[in-house]
């Protein structure tokens, strides 16, 4: 079985297994600081991963349609989610119980390279994204999240993308005023 068919298989599992829940938009899915026992799929919808301290907000991360919501710290290790789970609009998610999630691959292991597979791609774009961090301008990642969510950026309202990008909404503006002057085809084809 190859990894497409493989994940496929295990995406119809939530679908087969899961409730189907609609998260209605800036509903939360899984709040920080406390422990979660469900995972999800987003069968239609839009997500924002967020780390909040007192009135600051930054965004780790988006996810959309065949992504799978949870927390790493509750699903592993029981322990409390360090982000919450924010619905960007109103979405459709399949969710299990966390035990029943871990007890697919006790059962079977064809959805262990599966798993492998998605906890690496995970792990590389978390690397990615803390190298972005520490290492361009907030111009190069802005072009980095162009081309990291080009399909899905007329989704993410313009706060979000600042906090995404760790900086402020008047900062993007700029940094969106000069890009359009400078390469006006890369809105074009964003906005579509």
């Amino acid at each position: 079985m190859d990894l497409k068919t493989e994940q496929n298989s295990f995406y119809s599992k939530f679908v087969s297994l899961g409730q189907k829940v609609t998260v209605r938009k800036k509903e939360i899915f899984i709040k920080q600081n406390q422990t979660s026992n469900t995972i999800g799929y987003v069968n239609r919808g839009a997500f924002k991963l967020v780390y909040q301290n007192q009135n600051k907000e930054w965004i780790k991360s988006f996810l959309f349609e065949g992504s799978i919501l949870g927390s790493i710290p509750s699903i592993l290790q029981k322990k409390p989610s360090t982000y919450s789970i924010v619905a960007m609009e109103t979405s459709e998610v399949f969710i299990i119980p966390t035990n029943e999630f871990m007890s697919f691959f006790e059962t079977e292991t064809k959805y262990k390279t599966f798993m492998i597979q998605f906890l690496t791609n995970l792990y590389l774009k978390k690397e990615k994204r803390v190298s972005d961090f520490l290492l361009l301008d907030a111009n190069q990642r802005y072009k980095e999240m162009i081309d990291e969510y080009n399909q899905n950026l007329v989704r993410i309202s313009q706060i979000n993308q600042a906090a995404y990008l760790g900086i402020t909404n008047v900062a993007l503006s700029r940094i969106k005023k000069n890009s359009f002057l400078n390469t006006p085809k890369l809105y074009s084809d964003t906005t579509h």
